[in-house]
């Protein structure tokens, strides 16, 4: 008799969670967050999160801009309307990492219009009281997106 209430119960639980991202990196280091920074804006369109995930000069600009929306068009200068966020693991190496700085490679994998679209974004991440934090994206030039 107990289990007839406990599957409903057990689906709604499911359901109602927030979608987290699926990161192939270790909770805490410059490969999660600078994940967990696209996933916010791209995936949850969290500028709030997304802005917690900066540095303050970052969040100020990103905020600067008003949208979720702008900020991936504008600042990012990329946008999707469905998106997969991975690190970059092809190469030598994962990431340039110096003390308290790193640049992550993200590959973004997505459509657009209709279109497919891949893209490649390395986040600079620099370490402020023991977290890693986006200090800014780097669009690269010969992207296909870069204008």
């Amino acid at each position: 008799m107990t289990r007839v209430w406990f599957l409903p119960l057990l689906m709604l639980l499911l359901a109602c969670r927030e979608e987290q991202p699926s990161v192939n990196a270790q909770w805490g280091s410059p490969e999660y967050i600078a994940t967990e920074f696209f996933h916010a804006l791209y995936i949850e369109n969290n500028l709030e999160k997304a802005k917690r995930l900066s540095t303050p000069k970052y969040a100020d600009l990103m905020e600067s801009y008003g949208s979720v929306r702008q900020v991936e068009r504008t600042l990012i200068n990329l946008s999707f309307d469905s998106v997969e966020i991975r690190v970059n693991r092809s190469g030598g190496n994962l990431r340039e990492q110096y003390e308290d700085q790193a640049d992550i490679e993200l590959l973004l994998t997505g459509q657009h219009n209709g279109k497919k679209v891949d893209e490649m974004r390395v986040v600079e991440m620099i370490q402020q009281n023991g977290n890693w934090v986006v200090q800014s994206v780097k669009i690269d030039k010969f992207s296909s997106s870069a204008r």
